[in-house]
């Protein structure tokens, strides 16, 4: 029974996951990277704890997915934008020194095309590329079978791709790249910031955006 913790800009999200891949509980909860990394890994510890209360099971290994440059081979975080401070820290082994079982790192795209490989659309497929999209935008590529992790062990960073030189900055220092166009912030800021017909300026979530179009706005 696999712990799965999946870190993203804005909410933390915890599982417990059998060999087919069936999710048996979860929880999640605020990111609050502001609150620094100690507060997140307290967090996520108690989630852990208590999706295997309700599974009814015990932990038998961890995997994390995380938004940003992660270091699979140390454990680390990189330099990621979404996670001010974080920088350095080892999730890995803090959670392997708490729950005594191994842990295991990799970016959240990359984690999200091995289990859409090995479970899901991209079963049996030798070429794979999963995108996500939600605070920012990750991609992971599976290559005959294969994650591909780049040059020099670095994750393909797509979203930072500049579609238009004029657009908004990026985070990345960049202006117009497909992450400061597409997200679900980026959606809401250009919302917000252009009235359509008789509608005021407003301050929508993407979500409620996307509510609005389901209902034919």
């Amino acid at each position: 029974m696999i712990g799965a913790v999946d870190i993203g800009g804005t909410k933390i999200a915890v599982g417990m996951v059998d060999d087919s891949g069936k999710v048996l509980s979860r929880l999640e909860s605020p990111t609050d990277a502001p609150g620094g990394y100690a507060n997140g890994l307290k967090r996520m510890i108690d989630m852990l704890r208590r999706t295997s209360r309700d599974a009814g099971v015990e932990i038998s290994g961890i995997g994390i997915g995380s938004t940003g440059v992660v270091y699979p081979g140390s454990g680390a975080f990189g330099d990621v934008d979404l996670l001010p401070g974080w920088r350095g820290n080892n999730p890995v082994q803090d959670l392997a020194r708490e729950f005594k079982v191994t842990v295991a790192l990799e970016n959240d795209a990359d984690a999200s095309a091995l289990g859409e490989a090995g479970w899901g659309a991209g079963k049996l497929k030798s070429r794979l590329i999963y995108v996500t999209v939600g605070t920012g935008i990750g991609g992971g590529i599976i290559l005959n079978g294969q994650l591909y992790r780049g040059v020099d062990m670095a994750h393909p960073e797509i979203s930072h791709h500049v579609i238009d030189p004029s657009g908004p900055d990026c985070s990345c220092g960049y202006r117009g790249c497909w992450e400061s166009l597409a997200t679900g912030p980026a959606m809401a800021a250009w919302f917000n910031a252009n009235a359509l017909g008789d509608r005021p300026p407003q301050n929508s979530s993407a979500a409620q955006i996307c509510q609005l179009a389901n209902r034919g706005d």
